[in-house]
């Protein structure tokens, strides 16, 4: 019964073919009777082209809007104009000199050139404790948001210990450092353990949280690449993700595709899903994501990876010392790491909540697998066989050693302590902006961050606050756009000062509200004309203010003769 079943299907199916082919086939001659080779080869040109250029846009539209598509393409002859250009250079000149003014504050002793002879070891000390002075003295009242973690002189004092034994030690020599290259790998052990991974989770330990990212979507590329003939990958992430994926696709060659949010800034798993297509290698979960606070839906978006046989990576840079704590700190989570069935990397920064130095990150993955796709291999090198597991070549070792140190300093019980501290602080701030009249909450406060805009209708613009907090009050809280939002992210030092700034936040609400010079509109002006602007103009600027970073102030003759003389001594 059964053969006869499939001789009947399968003879039906043939015929269909058959029926299809013979239509298609007079459509085509009727179509091109009469017409001489050289027309029939030019109309098919012709479609191949359009078809070339359907699939082209298809290809620009799954990541960006028609209106941005249309802007890029035009921007750079709108630049090219007389007209455009001078503006674009008088305003690109202007801001330029505002940078240097803002980067040149607080120079000491600048110097472009060795000394002759070289300068005495108390003076590079005194001249490197005024410095150190310098660059604390805006965060040490705790008004800063994010950027100094925990802020504590012995914690420091105790981390410099370790950087002093370990300062000029490579891990790229496991056999010159035997200890080095154990204690590497010992931290990535532990970060697993700490994210429940299984028997095959592995990782790696990279210096930063870009970095760990990057390195992550290289696996998820090549493994396309290797296993499923992808020539042109594509990630989808969530508008709200972190921008080093958007660096990756620019990095390694990937699209990058952007579903939208829902009310609550978490990424909306329809669209999402939409926006897969076989040419997807990932898709990525922030947990939580930097501009809201808000933890994406990562149980929801792992059936959705497996459904459609795709990678999931979870962005935990920001709180990656703050989740796996949380329900031992008494504040409940759905799960987010590799016991959920589907997520198959994870990216975590222990030189933020975990009070490691600048230059510690691990990436991690569910199976051996995907991380040799992370490797980079050079097996017919002159120099020898040449096999690197990051960007890197040669590493700094302290931040390995220093990142051991302080995780075993802190421990499980450390961790839960200052997890209840700032995570209570969050909710705490949150509650407090509720209660404020004209602000609302933008996305919710699941693990670290508060974001806050003025309510429609209210008047209040949140740009307008920030300045307002930053000028009378001394705060320095982080502008988001796309929707326009303010945010601030707890550490220990400012978790400290939860109640003050709620304090401060309800006096800066009042202030803008009767204020009519516009004192308060610098950064909402800034805003509002980027919004107006296409990228490619935007980008010029970016590129003045990286420009302004990197210039040195030029020493004068006087600073000459002062530095020959000091070196001379």
């Amino acid at each position: 019964t059964l053969q006869s079943i499939s001789h009947f299907y399968h003879t039906t199916f043939a015929a269909m073919v058959r029926s299809i082919e013979r239509c298609l086939q007079s459509l085509v001659n009727s179509a091109f009777r009469g017409k001489d080779a050289y027309q029939v080869l030019k109309t098919a040109v012709m479609v191949f082209n359009l078809w070339r250029l359907w699939r082209h846009l298809r290809h620009e539209l799954a990541a960006q809007s028609l209106k941005s598509y249309i802007l890029g393409l035009a921007a750079p002859y709108l630049k090219r104009l007389p007209s455009v250009k001078r503006q674009l250079d008088k305003e690109l000149a202007k801001t330029m000199t505002d940078l240097r003014a803002q980067f040149q504050r607080g120079l000491t002793e600048p110097r472009v050139a060795l000394p002759v002879e070289g300068l005495p070891e108390q003076h590079i000390l005194d001249l490197i404790t005024k410095r150190k002075e310098l660059d604390t003295v805006d965060w040490t009242k705790g008004k800063v948001t994010g950027a100094v973690y925990h802020g504590g002189q012995d914690h420091y004092d105790f981390i410099g210990k370790i950087f002093s034994k370990w300062g000029f030690a490579n891990p790229l020599h496991p056999a010159i450092h035997p200890a080095l290259r154990q204690m590497d790998s010992e931290v990535v052990q532990m970060i697993i353990n700490m994210y429940n991974g299984g028997a095959d989770a592995c990782g790696a330990f990279t210096t930063g949280g870009t970095e760990s990212i990057l390195m992550a979507m290289k696996a998820y590329r090549d493994k396309g690449k290797a296993e499923k003939g992808i020539t042109n990958a594509n990630i989808v992430i969530c508008s709200t993700a972190h921008a080093a994926f958007d660096k990756a696709g620019k990095y390694f060659n990937i699209q990058v595709r952007h579903a939208r949010t829902n009310s609550e800034m978490e990424v909306d798993l329809k669209h999402l899903n939409r926006l897969i297509d076989s040419n997807t290698v990932a898709i990525v979960g922030s947990a939580c994501q930097y501009a809201h606070g808000t933890v994406d839906p990562i149980e929801n978006m792992a059936e959705i990876a497996l459904r459609r046989k795709v990678g999931l990576h979870v962005d935990c840079c920001l709180g990656g010392f703050l989740l796996p704590f949380m329900e031992k700190a008494g504040f409940k989570l759905p799960p987010f790491d590799f016991r959920v069935n589907g997520v198959t990397s994870i990216s975590v920064d222990p030189h933020k909540y975990g009070f490691a130095p600048k230059g510690s990150s691990v990436v991690m993955f569910a199976n051996k697998n995907l991380r040799h796709h992370m490797y980079c291999y050079l097996t017919e090198w002159s120099g020898g066989i040449y096999a690197t597991p990051t960007m890197s070549g040669s590493r700094a070792g302290a931040p390995v050693a220093a990142t051991w140190a302080a995780m075993c300093k802190f421990g499980e019980r450390g961790y839960i302590e200052t997890t209840k501290q700032i995570v209570g602080a969050t909710k705490k701030i949150a509650e407090g902006v509720k209660e404020i009249e004209g602000l609302k909450l933008v996305g919710r406060p699941d693990v670290c961050v508060v974001a806050f805009a003025g309510e429609e209708g209210s008047g209040i613009n949140c740009y307008a606050v920030a300045d307002c907090m930053q000028q009378q009050h001394g705060w320095d809280l982080a502008t988001c756009q796309n929707p326009p939002c303010v945010h601030i992210a707890l550490t220990l030092p400012n978790s400290r000062n939860a109640d003050k700034f709620i304090e401060n936040l309800q006096e800066a609400v009042k202030t803008v509200k009767e204020d009519k010079t516009g004192k308060f509109n610098s950064t909402a002006g800034v805003y509002g004309m980027a919004a107006s602007l296409p990228a490619s103009f935007l980008e010029d600027a970016a590129a003045a203010y990286l420009d302004a970073m990197s210039e040195v102030q030029k020493q004068t003759p006087a600073e000459d003769a002062e530095a020959s003389a000091i070196g001379g001594a």
